[in-house]
């Protein structure tokens, strides 16, 4: 006999349908059961199953009977101590057998409760009721799945010792009964995968949560992706989609501010209030946008370590199977999910930061990008995308080679003069139609100038290399009719004018001056993508995954060759970041390529048209 002490009401208000689970929730001190003081007892082996199999729903007194017992273990699930929860979970299981869907609301009201962080014997009791109700009634898996994947996202409020965010060893063994107990659920029915990564997706916490609430979940899903691998590909996904959303959320003030703030400590960049038992807690008046900064930084860190762990052994050698593998998942998230989206700030490093494991890795995302921007059946707003993506990534990341960077320029050199022979003569005037129809090329001519300009250290540091950019011909692209110099970005041009000129490569005030350029930002926003997205990494709990060693600023490198008598000609400061227009219509990519196979055994060859 097991002994409960509950508030009881005399006659519950339901809706018309008993299953509905709004009576699973409590309703604060005028809940279900307002009268103090009646004590709940009853046998829950012989009352609970005689009750439950003489229950009839169109019978009102079985129904209070009913609704009673429901609410007593609603508002119970808390104060019930171990002894007793074990003793109610194993006369549930002895009643699996008649818990048909007439019954779902005892069953869910008994998945509700918690259990994750209690007795071994309370979290193996429950395990089993689940695991035997929903392979003796499929109907019941999906609102059990729901409830294992929303424990994910829980955090202890009184736990103020974590170390970057990451879950106490508290809350890790209270995770891991929920992982153990949802292996075994997709074991025995393979079919829940589907329930599964549908239940992910909607308990996802909402951007404007807490911070750790995403880490936590986000740990969570990464943990399943490694005993179940086939889901992998959707998990990132998910998490990669999610993390977009509150990247395009930061303003570009606040991450200027985080810039300014780069030397303060982390407490400082994210206020914190301490009350007055000492103890730490979020600052009630910060921001929203703080709080975006914040949980992209520590989840693109938990990202970071992941694909770090994943791809290399524990002495620090690296996976190719294992790395060849993400990288085909990660390469199609980003063409589904990254390059698609306007003007995100920092989620596409998490490419980048894999593509620092190996060279091969960077020469086929380059060469990727490349066919991209060249691909025709692709829409001309991802084609510009590429472009944009394929400068940024060969300016900023020292990784690439530099004949990697001079083989990327050739090719896109040549794709731009193959370009002006076949429409040139057909140009006749230099105005903002030229933009719109031939918007892609410009793009790519952008992309052209931008690396020459960053790189020109690198690309014109001795005779060789000069003879190499001559035989780019480069005067042919400056003076051809579609006028790249007057349409590109102005702040890309005038630097590309000045480096060009000190190398004495081609002259391109010739052209600027001669002609009037087209100024109207409003047009070049609207047709022309100029977004550069890998611009200083700001976010300061992660940055030092990727700054400095993996990331090339302007100030870093300023040549240590102090006999160029050209260096101390070109300022070394480059243009801001050129943001597009949001009015510009982003439609999805083509079907994915495979190229990596290629890379992995030497064959760098590639085909543009």
């Amino acid at each position: 006999m097991s002994s409960f002490r509950a508030r009881k009401s005399g006659i519950h208000t339901l809706n018309s349908s008993i299953s509905s689970p709004s009576i699973l929730k409590k309703c604060g001190q005028q809940s279900l059961n307002n009268v103090p003081g009646r004590k709940v007892c009853f046998d829950l082996f012989n009352n609970l199953k005689l009750l439950l199999i003489n229950y009839d729903s169109s019978n009102k007194d079985d129904q209070i009977e009913y609704n009673n017992l429901i609410c007593d273990i609603r508002d119970l699930a808390t104060e019930i101590n171990d002894n007793e929860l074990i003793k109610l979970l194993k006369d549930a299981r002895n009643c699996v057998n008649i818990l048909n869907e007439n019954l779902t609301l005892f069953v869910k009201v008994i998945l509700i409760l918690k259990w994750m962080n209690r007795s071994d014997d309370v979290v193996k009791e429950y395990q089993l009721f689940l695991l035997n109700v929903c392979t003796a009634y499929s109907y019941h898996t999906q609102f059990a799945i729901e409830q294992l994947v929303a424990c994910f996202s829980h955090v202890d409020s009184t736990v103020y010792d974590r170390v970057n965010g990451m879950p106490s060893q508290e809350e890790e063994r209270g995770f891991k009964n929920v992982h153990v107990t949802l292996e075994a659920l997709l074991k025995v029915i393979p079919l829940a995968k589907d329930l599964l990564i549908s239940a992910l997706k909607k308990k996802f916490p909402y951007k404007t949560n807490i911070s750790y609430s995403h880490l936590h979940y986000i740990h969570n899903l990464l943990y399943i992706s490694e005993y179940e691998p086939s889901l992998r590909k959707n998990i990132l996904c998910l998490i990669i989609n999610k993390l977009v959303e509150i990247d395009v959320h930061i303003p570009k003030d606040a991450l200027d501010r985080l810039e300014s703030n780069i030397n303060n400590e982390i407490e400082d960049i994210f206020p914190m209030d301490v009350d007055d038992g000492g103890c730490m807690k979020v600052c009630p008046n910060k921001i929203e946008e703080e709080n975006f900064s914040d949980t992209l930084d520590i989840c693109l860190k938990r990202l970071f370590n992941y694909m770090k762990t994943t791809c290399h052994s524990s002495d620090g050698i690296l996976l190719w199977d294992n790395t060849k593998s993400l990288y085909h998942d990660l390469l199609s998230i980003f063409e589904s999910e990254i390059l698609p989206t306007y003007n995100s700030s920092h989620i596409q490093y998490v490419i980048y930061y894999f593509l620092s494991f190996k060279t091969t890795l960077a020469e086929n995302f380059s060469n990727w990008l490349l066919k991209k921007c060249c691909d025709v059946s692709s829409s001309s707003t991802l084609r510009q995308a590429a472009a944009g993506y394929l400068a940024s990534f060969l300016c900023r990341a020292p990784f690439i080679t530099n004949n990697m960077l001079k083989n990327t320029l050739f090719e896109m050199s040549v794709w731009c003069n193959k370009y002006i022979n076949s429409v040139d003569k057909s140009v006749k005037v230099v105005d903002e139609e030229l933009l719109r129809w031939h918007s892609v090329f410009y793009s790519m001519c952008q992309a052209l100038f931008y690396i020459i300009s960053f790189r020109h250290q690198d690309l014109m540091d001795n005779k060789r290399n000069l003879r190499f950019m001559e035989n780019l011909n480069l005067s042919n692209i400056v003076t051809c009719r579609l006028s790249p110099l007057r349409l590109c970005c102005s702040k890309v041009v005038d630097r590309f004018a000045l480096i060009t000129k000190t190398y004495q490569l081609t002259y391109c005030y010739v052209v600027m001056d001669g002609h009037i350029r087209v100024t109207d930002q409003s047009i070049k926003d609207e047709w022309l993508y100029s977004y550069f997205p890998f611009d200083p990494y700001v976010l300061p709990r992660s940055k030092n995954m990727i700054i400095p060693d993996l990331y090339r600023d302007i100030d870093s490198i300023k040549s240590s060759k102090g006999g160029d008598m050209y260096i101390d000609k070109i300022p070394s400061s480059l243009p801001d970041n050129m943001d597009i227009s949001p009015s510009m219509v982003l439609s999805p990519s083509p079907a994915k390529t495979d190229w990596l196979g290629q890379f992995a055994y030497g064959n760098n060859t590639h085909t543009l048209f």
